[in-house]
């Protein structure tokens, strides 16, 4: 990962806007960010001389229902393996810290779907689970 240095750590707001940002994702407020950010369970970096190029998280009950969410990489280190390198750390700690039967879900970005196979996760719908579904609140 050239002088990329993979950190466990949280970030702030404006650091999880300006990486939504790079890849042209909305955001919600930023008080709102500051709210959900301190409720991760868990969360990596990769920096490049202090910033932020790539970010992942676990989000969930911290029991036996776990989301990975935010996986982004910054679309000039896209194609270096380095979201690969972030999903590798999120499930060595999935694995090391929580039981067998715990549900690990995520939504993938549309055409994003590959990327997390190669992690075991499947696809929905298929002939055991229907569709994952969503909805973002508009105020």
């Amino acid at each position: 990962m050239d002088d990329i240095k993979l950190v466990r750590r949280a970030i702030t707001a404006d650091e999880f806007i300006e990486m939504r940002q790079s890849v042209g994702w909305d955001y919600p407020e930023k008080e709102v960010i500051s709210i959900g950010l301190k409720n991760t369970i868990f969360s990596v970096c990769l920096e490049k001389d202090k910033e932020i190029v790539g970010y992942g998280r676990i989000i969930g009950d911290g029991a036996f229902t776990l989301y990975i969410q935010d996986i982004i990489v910054k679309p000039e280190y896209q194609r270096r393996s380095l979201g690969i390198g972030i999903m590798n750390e999120i499930m060595e700690y999935i694995k090391k810290n929580y039981a067998k039967g715990t549900m690990v879900c995520l939504m993938a970005a549309k055409g994003k779907e590959d990327f997390y196979k190669k992690f075991e996760f499947v696809v929905r719908p298929n002939e055991v689970y229907g569709a994952g579904m969503i909805q973002y609140i508009d105020k």
